[in-house]
């Protein structure tokens, strides 16, 4: 108790130091903050120049340039048929024949898609009675944000993109933009798909925009609200304002900024900072 009676009452009359020491606590504490801070996060590799696409994404549809549904007449019925679900025809083959004796023929090469009914059976108005389809004769539709459909244009590259298919890359331009319903959509026009891409199908969808082959690259988690961290040689790494350009996924464009090649830049994000 003595002892702690001293120290009071020699902090009481040295006020001045003791508010001095104070003071030195807290910038250190602040600047062990402030080096801790800077230290923490993940140091990249050395940042370099290279290729990043500008694009707006969406989810195509593979949709089939011809498809015919022959619908029935009030009181139709089957008389004989001469294909089944699934079968791949010739054009000028025949599909069925009606009770009324009018035989309906394939208008080009494709495939049945829908055919239910059997001989001797009513076919019902609200359904089609069969349905054909060319399954090689392909587009694709995308849907996209209007932000992004404010952007596309006709003749713009494609990039396609099927799940099962990553280790192939498809491509395609736009041919038109409109809209539907509500709907932004683009019609898409791709030559090289296989057969196996089926009508129906789904596929990630790259419009390009634009390119830029020379940019300086960094990853886009360490822009922090218009600044990177940087650290070069053994110094402490230093907040640097940056304007960025394209961003593509993990990749952003650094089009303005005290940053060159070689440079390494902190994550610091996933270090909850």
């Amino acid at each position: 108790m003595d002892q702690l009676r001293r120290i009071f009452e020699w902090i009481e009359s040295h006020q001045r130091v003791t508010f001095l020491i104070l003071i030195l606590l807290i910038l250190t504490l602040l600047a062990g903050r402030f080096v801790a801070r800077a230290y923490s996060g993940q140091l990249t590799e050395p940042i370099g120049r290279g290729r990043i696409v500008d694009a707006v994404y969406g989810i195509g549809t593979v949709t089939a340039k011809n498809r015919l549904s022959f619908n029935p007449l009030a009181g139709s019925s089957v008389g004989r048929t001469f294909v089944r679900e699934g079968d791949a025809v010739k054009k000028g083959q025949p599909l069925l024949e009606t009770g009324d004796g009018i035989v309906r023929r394939a208008p080009f090469d494709g495939v049945v898609n829908y055919f239910p009914y059997r001989v001797g059976e009513n076919a019902f108005n609200s359904l089609p009675m069969i349905v054909f389809t060319d399954m090689l004769d392909r587009y694709i539709v995308v849907s996209m944000e209007q932000q992004g459909a404010l952007r596309v244009k006709r003749g713009q590259l494609v990039k396609l993109s099927f799940d099962s298919l990553r280790q192939q890359s498809f491509e395609g331009r736009v041919s038109a933009v409109y809209s539907y319903n509500g709907n932004f959509l683009a019609r898409i026009d791709a030559v090289n798909l296989p057969a196996t891409v089926l009508p129906d199908m789904t596929c990630d969808v790259a419009i390009v925009i634009s390119e830029h082959q020379d940019a300086l690259l960094i990853p886009s988690a360490a822009f922090e609200e218009g600044h990177v961290w940087v650290k070069r040689d053994g110094a402490l790494p230093r907040s640097v304002p940056v304007k960025l350009g394209v961003v593509d996924g993990a990749l952003a464009e650094v089009i303005d900024g005290d940053l060159q090649p070689g440079d390494r830049v902190m994550i610091r994000k996933q270090a909850g900072l």
